[in-house]
């Protein structure tokens, strides 16, 4: 089983497709399916499987439209949802005592990029964003 079965089992009513997406798109959720871009990379497909993830369980409606404030609050809340499943804060709490030389090291460490990284920083509130 790879990682990405192993996670989806958690969903057992949600399907997983990877294929081309549009307009940049790196993943997206219509009813109880989830396709993630195949054009990224495995890093950048977990990391956005688990936002996809995060909208299943709070996001309401399609919040396609980014210029409703109700729905970048949605936004956040599944990025926020799929950071704390992905990286558990007390990860993070691990990798700040050992004094890593930089974020590329930490994000290497994890699965992510270093983007990723930054946003899981933002998403703890810590300072600087690692």
């Amino acid at each position: 089983m790879d990682r990405f079965d192993e996670i989806m089992s958690d969903y057992p009513d949600m399907t997983l497709k990877f294929e081309c997406m549009p307009d940049g798109l790196k993943g997206l959720t219509i009813g109880n399916q989830i396709t993630i871009n195949k054009d990224i990379t495995c890093q950048e497909q977990l990391q956005w499987l688990y936002e996809e993830l995060g909208h299943v369980a709070t996001s309401v409606g399609d919040i396609s439209d980014y210029s409703s404030l109700d729905n970048l609050k949605q936004e956040r809340q599944a990025r926020v949802w799929g950071i704390n499943k992905f990286i558990p804060k007390n990860k993070i709490e691990q990798f700040i005592q050992y004094r890593y030389d930089d974020d590329y090291e930490v994000a290497d460490e994890l699965g992510v990029t270093v983007t990723y990284l930054h946003e899981v920083g933002k998403a703890y509130r810590l300072r600087p964003y690692l």
